[in-house]
């Protein structure tokens, strides 16, 4: 099965006003035979608010997904990226800062299969 090579690394800008642009990126390994698989992966992204901190201590809203992407890969070890932006105002779900994740899902095009997930770190986020 593919690996993980590493945790995803998210990486936050502000180019201006009330705008933030997003960037996660993972590596993962593939062996012979999955880089073979005539089907290839699919992968997906969900962005969150981390809420099970006091006094929110709940289910972590979700910000947004990114609709899943089929893709075969080229080599054994492959680095993937998502970008994506969010506004403020789209991200201020509750008084003070957020604190922001993202989960990165990878599996076999097959029906049925369950995606593998990892997060990213949480970040802080003044908005």
């Amino acid at each position: 099965m593919a690996t993980f090579s590493q945790v995803p690394i998210m990486t936050i800008q502000q180019p201006f006003g009330n705008f933030f642009d997003f960037t996660v990126s993972y590596t993962i390994r593939y062996t012979e035979e999955e880089l073979a698989f005539p089907e290839g992966f699919v992968e997906t992204l969900f962005f969150r608010e981390n809420d099970d901190q006091e006094p929110f201590g709940g289910d972590d809203d979700t910000y947004g997904v990114v609709q899943p992407v089929f893709f075969r890969p080229q080599s054994r070890m492959e680095t993937r990226t998502f970008k994506f932006s969010r506004t403020a105002a789209a991200l201020d779900t509750e008084s003070g800062g957020e604190e922001v994740y993202a989960t990165v899902g990878h599996r076999r095009n097959i029906d049925g299969l369950n995606f593998n997930f990892r997060n990213t770190g949480i970040f802080p986020l003044a908005v």
